[in-house]
């Protein structure tokens, strides 16, 4: 019974991730996963994009500071998010990088800057809603392997 509450639950909860456009399509593929049993693969890709995205907004944040900016190693700091973000399907995250990228191209360290606090603060709230999904997803993980023993 708690099972199916739970992933009714889960459910739900992705759908409105959906609907406000925190995740796309891109992510659907990847929740492909838990359909054929690859579940743990699932929660990892999502723990490994937020641990990667977290130290590449970092390394752009030194980066910026430094008295000689660098603008084509920000760019291709910046791309990888973009990469990391379509991968998994993190929409608003790639969305924000579009300006670091423009910013970049204009060797503007203000609008960067500008665009860097956007890009995080869409990450943050993006890695903030994963790892509500990765709990109800791991919760779930327990409850299947109960339900075995």
């Amino acid at each position: 019974m708690a099972l199916s509450i739970v992933k009714g639950l889960l459910e739900q909860y992705v759908q409105s991730l959906f609907n406000e456009g925190i995740i796309n399509e891109q992510f659907s593929h990847i929740q492909h996963l838990k359909m054929v049993g690859r579940t743990e693969h699932f929660v990892q890709l999502i723990n490994t994009y937020c641990l990667d995205v977290e130290s590449i907004l970092a390394q752009l944040a030194s980066s910026i500071d430094l008295p000689e900016v660098d603008f084509s190693k920000l760019a291709a700091l910046a791309a990888e998010v973009t990469e990391r973000s379509s991968r998994i399907g993190a929409e608003h995250v790639r969305l924000a990088c579009v300006d670091l990228m423009q910013a970049c191209e204009q060797m503007q360290k203000q609008k960067f800057l500008l665009a860097l606090d956007w890009t995080k603060t869409e990450f943050t709230q993006t890695q903030n809603k994963l790892q509500v999904l990765v709990q109800m997803e791991r919760r779930i993980m327990r409850l299947e392997a109960k339900q075995k023993n």
